[in-house]
Order: structure tokens, then C-alpha cells, then sequence
């Protein structure tokens, strides 16, 4: 993907809007409340910084994608912590404090993981073919374009409760439309490639995402955490943060095949959430059903 003002101005800036709404949303005391009592917080991370990279380099393998899409699969697993987990979260009714403050943990860590680590995927699939990532620059960059704007939109809502409020849910709208645009003119751009590849990329990333899923929620049973924080973790694992590996394929590496994955796994994650938020609110609603006493 050549340079153009899609992948130097828009994608960046709309990538810089989300996480300043991300941080309108938060405040320093729900991060005390999660570190009060960390197990939860940690179990999660270890998950996305560990189990993730193994989860997605075994999807790769085991599907047999091809060099590009492998290394856009893991681009995508290193982006740990979706925008919108905490608002997914809330409608699950999860702990949202706790999705939102690993969220945020998971994008200062990636600041400085993300780029060793796609290097490291980068030339093991493509065996140094692609234009690798300077690990300093580009980890400012994504400083400046993920903690940086989080830190910006909490400033604002601690200075205008009020204001941030009001402007909040606007510019979520606005964010999230930029998003769709994105995603709709690279896949218009590069149709033929993406209807080619649908059916293989679409089973991959939706199994990943499940897989994804079910580890987080597997973790947290291991380790017997409450239903609130075992849904969190389910969610805050299997969503990952598709803006950002968008952002790192298009811009940062100027690959619309290894952009892809993500692409596809903005759409394919909601679908496969909005069903897990069903099933759970059906099996809430029969354990009610299975306590009220008899008439």
C-alpha cells in the first residue's frame, strides 16, 4: 500500500480520536479499585501478552496462511485490548473498571513489545522480505498515537467532568464511523484480493477469536475468579485492538495484506461477542427463572 493521505493522516488521526475517547471514559480510581486487588488484572495480562502470541502463531501454523496473513494474525495478537472491550464488558455485565484498566496497562506495555515482536514475526513468516520496524521511532509513535491521547481524554474529564460527558458519546460516533470508512476504502481499493481471500481469512480469524475467548475465560476459572471478572477476562482477551494493528500494517508497514486480518476481524469480533453476550444473558435469565419459588 503506497503512501497516501488514508494511511498518513486519517488512520493515524482516527486511531488517536479512540483513545482519547477511551480516556474520557476514565478516572484514576478505577485503576485503584483493580490494583487494590490485582489477581485479576495480572492473570488477564498474561493472557494477552503470553497466551495470545502462542494462540495466534499456532491459528497461523495450523490454518496454513500464507507469509502475509500470518504476520497480519500476529500483528493483530499484539494488539491486545479493544477500544471498545469496556463498553462490550458492560453490556456482559462484566467488571468494566477492570477491563478499562487492562485495556490501558496493555497499550504502555505494547508501546515497547509491539515492535520487537512484529520484527520478530516479520522475519520468521516473511523471512526479512518486509521492511522491518525502527524499534525507537516507532515506539514513540505509538506512544504519542495510543497512551498519549488516553492521557489527554482523562485530563479533560478530570478538568470537565461535565463537558466530557457531553462530548464523549459524539465523538465515539464520529471515531467509530472514521473506522468504518477505513476499513470500507481499503477493502474497496483491494477488492479482488479480499473476496479471494475471505472464506480461508474469515474461518481463521473467527476461530482465533473464539480460541481467544475461551482462553480468557478458561484462565479465569482456573484461577477462581468471580462471574463479573470471569467474563471481563473472556472478553478482554478475545477482543483485541483492530485500529491498532490497521494502524502498524497500513501506515507503519504499508501492507494492505497484512492489514487484512484485522480488517476482517472488526467485523467478524462483534458477531462472534454479540453471541457470547446472548448466551450469557439467556443463561442469566434461567438461573432467575430456576430461583424464583414455585406459585
Amino acid at each position: 500500500m503506497q503512501s497516501s493521505l488514508l494511511t498518513d493522516a486519517i488512520i493515524p488521526l482516527t486511531l488517536a480520536l479512540m483513545m482519547v475517547c477511551m480516556g474520557l471514559s476514565l478516572r484514576l480510581a478505577d485503576f485503584k479499585r483493580v490494583f487494590a486487588a490485582p489477581k485479576a488484572a495480572i492473570v488477564g495480562l498474561i493472557c494477552q501478552m503470553i497466551g495470545l502470541p502462542i494462540l495466534g502463531f499456532l491459528v497461523a501454523v495450523f490454518f496454513e496462511l500464507s507469509p502475509d496473513y500470518a504476520a497480519g494474525t500476529m500483528i493483530l495478537v499484539f494488539c491486545a485490548g479493544g477500544v471498545v472491550s469496556g463498553l462490550i464488558t458492560q453490556a456482559a455485565g462484566g467488571d468494566v473498571a477492570l477491563s478499562v484498566s487492562m485495556t490501558v496497562v496493555s497499550m504502555v506495555v505494547g508501546v515497547v513489545t509491539i515492535p520487537v515482536l512484529v520484527n520478530a514475526s516479520q522475519l520468521y513468516f516473511l523471512d526479512q522480505a518486509a521492511v522491518e520496524l525502527d524499534l525507537l521511532s516507532n515506539s514513540i509513535r505509538l506512544l504519542f498515537m495510543t497512551v498519549v491521547p488516553v492521557g489527554i481524554g482523562m485530563l479533560v474529564r478530570h478538568r470537565f467532568p461535565v463537558g466530557s460527558e457531553k462530548m464523549r458519546p459524539r465523538l465515539t460516533t464520529l471515531s467509530n464511523i472514521a473506522l468504518a470508512v477505513i476499513i470500507l476504502v481499503i477493502l474497496f481499493d483491494n477488492l479482488d484480493t479480499f473476496i479471494g481471500e475471505l472464506n480461508g481469512l474469515l474461518l481463521t480469524i473467527s476461530a482465533l477469536n473464539w480460541a481467544a475467548m475461551a482462553l480468557g475465560f478458561a484462565a479465569a476459572k482456573i484461577t477462581r475468579l468471580d462471574r463479573a471478572k470471569s467474563l471481563t477476562l473472556m472478553i478482554e482477551v478475545g477482543f483485541q485492538n483492530s485500529a491498532t494493528g490497521i494502524f502498524i500494517a497500513a501506515t507503519l508497514l504499508g501492507s494492505f495484506e497484512q492489514a487484512l486480518p484485522s480488517v476482517i476481524y472488526s467485523g467478524a469480533a462483534f458477531i462472534n461477542v454479540a453471541i457470547v453476550i446472548a448466551l450469557v444473558r439467556l443463561a442469566a435469565r434461567r438461573n432467575i427463572t430456576q430461583k424464583e419459588p414455585a406459585q
